[in-house]
């Protein structure tokens, strides 16, 4: 064969550069995170086939690839060793597939379980530490496959003189074939039932943790119901029930039949608390203070008194003779239809530590927490750490392994998670330990990659043994010069000469082209070219909500956000109020001073209303010019109010220091409120137009005023 010209460089940045495509946009996930990259076979492809320097181009240019895409040092590291590893292999003349299982059976697969087992900031399992590395194992022999193949379909005439076929034996060349044949689409297969193992695993984990998170809520709904229940038919008791004894047996014989009530109160129609059930705490309430024995200012009691209908409130903290969290259920006591007191059953929280424990059997979860609507920690399982009536705050994370299942953040680590609102509005959360996420997958995958393995073996074990059985007639050929045995060789061994072989050779180079799917990378771009398009849109609409002067909401992000908070608090009945203000004479401001100190007039105005509404709920818009508007939301109206007085009166005290004017600015305003109580269902454009109204009264009368209207629908 001529001597062809030394192409090494060009043909290693070629290769290089697909490679790193390859890399790039053409991974396919296979479980998790973890992608089949074809990077790598590219590399062992123009090692086989275009010699070492070439091969080193492509090695350097794929592995900056895998560094920009965000692969770790340790996954560099190893692909470097089995570039080397089965570039040594592939100089002892092993074949290709055979030095690719060598280095992933022997050095790779335990390498990465060693590590990722023993390596305390890993943050990995040992169950998924067998997943990542029977995973990487199979993608490096799915690499080592891909390079003979390309090699076989490679013209002989492109081949390097020291990678030819030519300069191989026969049985080398029948091995090779006969292994690739198998492999490719063995490996192929097990990397496609892995990954819809793995999704199926998911799913199956998802279906278990919706069906206990069901389980918890229906039980606390219906453990909280007839409990409910029980206290409503008692205040109806109550009603009926003149004599004062009769009353007290009656509390005390439900309590010592629900036993997970702290105690059962009679409370006065002035909120005075009259008996408690169990009779022993009553000896400690008449030591009490009268004063101290009211309890006209807690909400069971408002609610019940101001409405005559029941309550449950969320988590709490008992007061009195008893300090510990709890959940009051009150009824009105009600005759004739007058308000006469209040029933309290005040609820135990250990009840549902009671109930886990009942359901032990069929939850199996590592941890239980359930949340008030106001997200207080009603329960939590001790290995939580959290506390009743702590605030929990859910963190999200995203899993390396499996990103596309939700994942709550504990100690650090990630947990797959599901959460259930009942008709309290509590959160159940039910959270599994991360490793269940892989550990049944990873028996599933524990038999497949055995499975594969030792198909593999055993066909190379055949494929050596028929390679050499097509051969030895040719072998003993070479070595025998009768001329009997020449005359007869080609009768009886037709079926195997070169001719054939040559066929069989040329229809398996055929079928391996089909392997080549471009429908799979074009919808590889597309998809990601969707990504950054959704990614820009998301950006365009944040800036689109904002005003460009004050960092406030401008007007339609405010509507957009305000829409939603009403629709939330008309659905919890929660009182709300708008307040619609306007700067006074603020275009006298801009004709004196100009438009730049108008706008530091604004910017300071809405750094004052920023400084006082410092709750989630407070929403704060730059309506107009001069005009703003916040929209409150709480238990307490009056709050409410008292936010928007501060305002008034801050702004009434404040001074805008101007450069180059030596008389500090000082600024009014005129504030118009709507305030809304119980179950009213006006909408945003409604609300802001009663607050218009209130403006325009302070605006009439003089200005610098403050006018509120409070609407309640019962």
């Amino acid at each position: 064969m001529a001597k062809r010209p030394n192409y090494d460089i060009l043909q290693g940045l070629l290769l290089g550069v697909l490679a790193a495509l390859a890399n790039s946009f053409l991974s396919i996930p296979i479980y998790g995170a973890l992608t089949l990259s074809w990077g790598m076979g590219l590399c062992i492809y123009v090692l086989i086939s275009f010699g070492g320097r070439a091969a080193l181009i492509t090695l350097i240019i794929t592995l900056a690839s895998m560094y920009a895409t965000g692969h770790s040092i340790l996954s560099t590291g190893v692909h470097v060793a089995e570039f080397f590893i089965i570039a040594l292999l592939i100089h002892k003349r092993f074949f290709v597939i055979i030095a690719s299982l060598s280095f992933w059976l022997i050095i790779g697969g335990p390498f990465y379980w060693l590590f990722l087992t023993m390596a305390p900031s890993s943050g990995s399992g040992q169950e998924f530490s067998f997943i990542f590395a029977s995973m990487q194992g199979l993608n490096g022999l799915f690499n080592g496959s891909l390079a003979a193949m390309l090699y076989l379909l490679t013209p002989t005439k492109w081949l390097s003189d020291d990678s030819s076929s030519a300069n191989r034996s026969l049985s080398s060349n029948i091995f090779a074939l006969s292994a690739l044949t198998l492999i490719l689409p063995l490996v192929t297969i097990s990397l496609v039932l892995a990954s819809t193992a793995s999704e199926r695993n998911e799913e199956q984990l998802m279906k278990i943790l919706r069906s206990q998170t069901n389980t918890v809520s229906l039980t606390t709904e219906r453990f909280i119901d007839e409990h409910f229940t029980l206290v409503k038919q008692l205040a109806r008791a109550l009603s009926r029930v003149s004599d004062e004894d009769a009353r007290k047996n009656l509390l005390l014989d439900a309590q010592m039949d629900y036993p997970d009530f702290f105690n059962l109160t009679y409370i006065q129609e002035d909120g005075y608390t009259s008996f408690f059930a169990p009779r022993r705490f009553n000896d400690d309430l008449e030591n009490l203070p009268r004063n101290l024995r009211y309890v006209n200012d807690r909400a069971y009691f408002k609610h019940a008194r101001d409405t005559k209908t029941p309550f449950i409130s969320g988590v709490m903290m008992s007061r009195g003779m008893i300090s510990a969290p709890m959940i009051a259920l009150s009824s009105p006591i009600l005759i004739d239809g007058n308000f006469q007191g209040v029933l309290l059953g005040a609820m135990n929280l250990q009840f549902i530590a009671n109930l886990q424990e009942r359901m032990e059997s069929t939850l199996n979860s590592d941890y239980l927490i359930i949340t008030d609507a106001e997200d207080k920690v009603i329960y939590a399982s001790p290995s939580t750490g959290l506390q009743s009536l702590s605030k929990f705050n859910l963190t999200v994370t995203e899993s390396k392994f499996s990103p596309g299942f939700p994942m709550l953040s504990i100690e650090g680590r990630g947990h797959p998670y599901n959460m259930a609102t009942n008709s309290f509005a509590w959160k159940i959360y039910v959270i599994k330990h991360p490793d269940e996420l892989v550990e049944l997958f990873s028996h599933h995958l524990l038999v497949l990659t055995m499975t594969v393995v030792l198909i593999i073996l055993l066909f190379l074990l055949i494929a050596h043994k028929l390679a050499k059985r097509i051969t030895s007639p040719l072998v003993k050929l070479l070595g025998n010069n009768s001329d009997n045995y020449i005359a007869n060789f080609e009768n009886e061994l037709s079926a195997t000469s070169s001719q054939e072989i040559n066929e069989v050779a040329s229809k398996l180079r055929k079928s391996h082209n089909l392997l080549r799917d471009f429908e799979d990378q074009l919808q590889q771009q597309v998809s990601e070219k969707t990504t950054q398009l959704e990614q820009m849109n998301l950006q365009l609409a944040a800036q689109a909500r904002e005003d460009g002067l004050t960092h406030l909401l401008n007007r339609n992000g405010f509507d957009e956000i305000a829409y939603n908070a009403i629709k939330t608090n008309q659905r919890l009945q929660q009182p709300i109020s708008l307040a619609l203000i306007d700067i006074d004479h603020f275009k006298l401001i801009n004709d004196s001073y100009g438009h730049i100190v108008g706008d530091e007039c604004l910017k300071a105005f809405s750094a004052l209303m920023q400084d006082n509404c410092k709750r989630e709920t407070d929403i704060i818009g730059r309506y107009g010019g001069e005009e703003f508007v916040i929209l409150m939301s709480s238990k307490d109206v009056r709050a409410h109010h008292q936010l928007i007085h501060n305002i008034h009166i801050q702004t009434q005290n404040m001074r805008i220091e101007v450069k180059d004017l030596k008389v500090p600015i000082r600024l009014t305003v005129s504030i118009g409120v709507c305030s809304l109580l119980g179950n009213s269902q006006l909408s945003l454009h409604e609300i802001i137009n009663i607050a218009d109204e209130e403006l325009y009264k302070c605006k009439n009368n003089g200005r610098n005023q403050l006018s509120i209207v409070t609407i309640d629908p019962e």
